[in-house]
């Protein structure tokens, strides 16, 4: 108590005296110690958290206060941090941790494999460096074929983005019955209520991968990574996209005629040396070619029956 008299620049007989009057020792403990924090916070220009100022009030005043009492002081007193203040209220961060508990599960756990058309669906949005700035691409394709159902760009990356694909994917869509998975990463786009709902409306299944996993939707990863590389870095050179030095009207038709040579020009070695939208005309209703054997006879599976070709 010496101390905190002396920091609060009180006698200890005023002290004593105070409490005689009636006062709760807490409630004045709280008081000694609020211009305790005032002072170190003063003292470093406001630049210390609750976290720091526990240690370093313990240092000054030998007294050790729980964290939420010491929380309280720097709320009541004014005295918080000014380094990084929270954004938005406690009430917007209870809502998105509210969120974030009612996630769907992730339904794939990496199987990104599909028998039939249009059931498994994966997501995920890139990033195309412009010399006017940055274009984000959310891309939607079928795990079948790898086909790119839908896409869409935009400046922004927001649920817009999202919703737009969803709704360029309906009309892609054919009612072939029985449920649709699509999965996608936990970006905060693909978590907002307006996009779970559209999906609930359209009866899709959503499918969600760990956050910061790439691992969880490496399918999308590797097409993102395939109209990169193929489309933007043997036309442009990949220096030059990277560096910005390519105008968004040369990277957006270049991304738009890449799309549809993939879907219906570019050879796919996993589907036999044809293109997704041939594959599919091929086997509408869900054969699926398996790699040539050693003995290079080639198989298919249809209906959970193996036939040899």
């Amino acid at each position: 108590m010496r101390r905190l008299c002396a920091i609060a620049e009180v006698s200890r007989g005023g002290y004593y005296k105070y409490r005689k009057r009636g006062e709760l020792p807490k409630a004045l403990e709280d008081k000694l110690l609020t211009d305790a924090i005032k002072g170190i916070q003063e003292r470093h220009h406001y630049s210390i958290g609750y976290r720091k100022m526990g240690v370093m009030l313990e240092r000054e005043t030998g007294l050790k206060i729980g964290t939420k009492r010491l929380r309280r002081l720097m709320k009541e007193g004014d005295l918080q941090s000014a380094v990084r203040p929270k954004r938005f209220s406690e009430e917007v961060y209870a809502r998105r941790r509210k969120m974030k508990e009612s996630l769907p599960p992730d339904l794939l756990k990496r199987r990104f494999f599909s028998l039939a058309p249009q059931k498994v669906l994966v997501a995920d949005i890139t990033h195309l460096p412009c010399l006017e700035g940055t274009v984000y691409l959310n891309t939607i394709a079928d795990l079948f074929n790898t086909e790119v159902l839908a896409y869409q760009y935009s400046t922004h990356i927001d649920t817009r983005l999202c919703l737009d694909t969803i709704n360029r994917l309906e009309k892609t869509l054919v009612k072939n019955g029985g449920d649709i998975i699509l999965h996608s990463d936990a970006g905060s786009t693909y978590m907002s209520y307006a996009y779970r709902g559209r999906l609930k409306q359209l009866g899709i299944a959503m499918s969600l991968g760990s956050t910061g996993d790439c691992y969880d939707n490496a399918a999308m990863e590797s097409l993102n990574g395939i109209i990169k590389t193929e489309c933007l870095y043997c036309r442009f050179g990949k220096s030059n996209i990277i560096n910005r030095r390519i105008s968004r009207t040369e990277v957006i038709p270049a991304i738009i005629e890449f799309i549809e040579f993939f879907n219906t020009g570019r050879p796919k070695e996993r589907l036999g040396y044809v293109s997704p939208v041939e594959f599919r005309l091929q086997n509408p209703k869900g054969t699926y070619l398996v790699p040539l054997t050693k003995d290079k006879q080639q198989f298919r599976i249809d209906n959970n029956e193996v036939r040899r070709q």
